[in-house]
């Protein structure tokens, strides 16, 4: 493994929204997973702090979009709902944002359908959550995660002239694929190929490439992914050293708190023995504590997480702090 540096940034992105995807639009259930992910990661700071000799900070990006209004009667319905977790959160020193999905209901259908299509729709969902937003927190929204990992210039540039710093929703490496669930009007996944592996300011022409200096305000900080190794490791990692990559032609997996030990493991070591990478960008939805799903996943790489060897040099941060661990001006600096 390379050598690291002295502090590396861990931003933990935690998705606040219903437990399931296709939710009823008539009758709004709680998120009984919010409520015991909020529990399970405020008991685990403690943890976080002995481990890293630093307060630990996470990330919660709130749905506040047109399906989240339709199905309970107001898109801030989650601040309103948890009004007193969101006041523990915030005096722990976390940062709230929003991830926004483009839901539309079909009558037709009688199901959701991801409508990224409609610019106009995007747009309106955009809007829609970030008005929420600030009548809920008394703030403008400066951290944002689109849905389903989806993003194009014309809602970057929305994103950028409603006051977003932070943009992490973008997942390098990710192949454009149809979507591999629900009934979408553009049925696409957008080509991540080519994005970087490290935090950039996007090029107004292409969100997905590095922009000149002097271009956007915003960063985008991509989420950390990996390729799985499959079969036939050996092979592929003798061809790597010969600068042959076998594993191109597969899609990469983002880290998400959620898969399996052993995935999880390799997806980290791979990150960070790359060159430019000197952060974690994790992401989790907010049910994944809930017992009967994926709590012992979370458990369990959490626990390598803090019994890592680099684990006295990672920093639980949010946006702003850990590009500050990297050097950066989020004004006017660049990687």
């Amino acid at each position: 493994m390379k050598k690291a540096p002295e502090k590396i940034p861990v931003i933990i992105c935690h998705d606040v929204e219903p437990d399931y995807r296709q939710i009823s639009p008539d009758t709004g259930e709680d998120w009984e997973g919010f409520s015991e992910t909020v529990q399970f990661f405020d008991a685990l700071r403690g943890r976080l702090a002995e481990v890293t000799g630093a307060p630990a900070h996470f990330n919660w990006f709130f749905r506040m979009d047109p399906q989240i209004e339709r199905v309970y009667g107001s898109p801030g319905w989650a601040a309103e709902r948890y009004g007193e977790l969101v006041a523990r959160l915030e005096r722990a020193g976390d940062e709230f944002g929003l991830h926004t999905h483009a839901w539309r209901w079909d009558e037709g259908l009688g199901c959701w359908v991801t409508d990224h299509g409609s610019r106009q729709w995007v747009e309106h969902c955009v809007r829609t959550a970030f008005d929420a937003f600030r009548k809920a927190f008394g703030r403008p929204c400066v951290s944002f995660r689109f849905g389903d990992h989806w993003m194009n210039n014309e809602t970057l540039d929305l994103l950028e002239s409603l006051g977003v710093r932070f943009e992490l929703t973008v997942e390098p490496g990710r192949i454009p694929r149809p979507y591999p669930w629900d009934k979408s009007p553009d049925g696409w996944l957008p080509d991540y190929v080519r994005v970087p592996r490290r935090p950039y300011r996007p090029s107004r022409r292409d969100f997905r490439t590095h922009g000149p200096e002097g271009g956007r305000d915003l960063w985008a900080i991509p989420v950390s992914t990996g390729k799985e190794p499959g079969r036939f490791t050996a092979i592929k990692r003798a061809a790597a050293a010969l600068g042959v990559d076998l594993r191109k032609r597969n899609d990469t997996v983002p880290l998400n708190l959620e898969l399996n030990a052993p995935l999880f493991r390799a997806l980290t070591e791979s990150w960070l023995d790359a060159a430019e990478e000197k952060y974690l960008g994790l992401i989790m939805r907010s049910d994944a504590c809930l017992p009967a799903r994926a709590r012992a996943h979370v458990e369990a790489n959490l626990d390598y997480i803090l019994t890592h060897p680099l684990a006295g040099s990672f920093r639980f941060t949010t946006s702003a702090e850990a590009l500050a661990l990297l050097g950066v001006s989020t004004h006017n600096g660049r990687l």
